[in-house]
This record gives structure tokens, sequence and C-alpha cells, in this order.
């Protein structure tokens, strides 16, 4: 499931490369050494959706999360996210949190800096999963990012979590034992265990969509 992850990320990451790639061309798109990004705004606020994978259901399904976060550009090109959220917000007996520090980096920009393809990365913490505990990431992210004149901002991203530790889960061995002596046939068709293991290394997805304010 892991590699599925993957590949989702990889997926959404090629089709926003393009869908912001094709925005900032249209206006006047510049490299790096000669496109000024947005200039610095100080502090932005973002209210967040998402999807993250965390590999505790059946599918390894990435479930519903929604945050906040709170900002400061660095420089023109630069700034540091802080990102709280809580995942599965309506299922009190699976619901979670976590911590997100990211710094995002305008890569390419538009020559006015209201559209740009932003690469951002940092630690992600997963705390009290009901089945994995509390647990560290390194988060990656490709996005879109939309920075209107008078302060309203759009983010349409997504990448992968990379687990730092494993967790103290194991999954359960094959529940079709038919190793007992029996009279009749014994059909049973196990489906796999109602959750996965996470291994350090493994890798997970994570998709991200934000509107908010500049100040």
């Amino acid at each position: 499931m892991s590699h599925l992850n993957a590949w989702l990320s990889a997926a959404v990451a090629a089709t926003l490369v393009f869908a912001a790639s094709t925005a900032v061309a249209s206006d006047e798109v510049s490299t790096l050494a000669s496109a000024p990004a947005a200039a610095p705004t100080g502090w932005l606020v973002r209210a967040e959706g998402g999807l993250v994978s965390m590999q505790d259901n059946w599918l390894s399904l990435p479930e519903p999360e929604v945050g906040l976060t709170l900002g400061r550009d660095l420089s023109r090109r630069v700034s540091l996210e802080l990102t709280g959220s809580a995942r599965e917000v309506g299922n009190d007996q699976r619901r979670s949190w976590s911590a997100l520090a990211v710094v995002r980096w305008a890569a390419l920009a538009s020559s006015d800096g209201r559209h740009a393809v932003t690469v951002a990365g940092g630690p992600f913490l997963e705390i009290d999963n009901v089945v994995h505990g509390t647990l560290p990431f390194a988060h990656t992210e490709l996005a879109y990012v939309y920075r209107a004149p008078k302060g309203f901002t759009v983010l349409v991203g997504g990448g992968p979590n990379i687990a730092l530790a494993s967790s103290s889960y194991v999954a359960p061995s094959n529940r079709c034992d038919t190793s007992a002596p029996s009279d009749s046939p014994v059909f049973c068709i196990d489906l796999g265990p109602d959750a996965h293991e996470i291994h350090a290394g493994d890798v997970s997805a994570h998709f991200r969509f934000a509107v908010g304010w500049l100040f």
C-alpha cells in the first residue's frame, strides 16, 4: 500500500506541476534569477482541508483532516508555516491530531507574484493515532499557491510523508487457521488486516487544500 500511496502522490504532483506551470506561463513566467516572487506581506492565516493516509484502515485509504496554518514570509520567496490539524474529526473513536512545520520556497513565480509553484518540507508529527500512536514523519510537498493583490490566498498541493520511525502496531497473522482437524471442509477468506504496519522509511500520501488571508 505504501507503493500505491507513493504513486498517488506522484500523480497529484505531476498534475499540480502541469496546472500551475500553465497558470504561471500565461502570466509571463520568469526564472528564479529574474522573477520577483510576491513581495513579503508579513503574516498569513489559512484554513486547511486535506487527506492523509496513515495506513490505519483496511485499504490504507487517506482520511480527511482539517486544520489551521499560521505563516510568516521570511523573504520574497521563502516562508515559514506551522499547521495544526485534526484527522477524522467526526469519529470520536478514531480522531487523531497532527503538527506540521515547513519551510516553503517559491521555485517558479509569475512576474506579478500572484501565481507560484512552490516546494516545501519539514517535520510532521502524527499524535495519538488509534492504531499507530504518536509517530514522526518527514513531509515534502509540491503546491500551487495563488496570492491575490488584496490578501486572499489559495494553496493546492500534495506529497509524501516518510516515516522516521516504526510504529508498535503489528498486523495479526492469517486469521484463516485450517490446520485444526475437521470432519467437514473449512472455507475461509482472509481479506487482510484491518490496518497495516508502518516501518521507518515507509511512504504515505498527504494532500492539502487551503484558503486564507495575507496580512
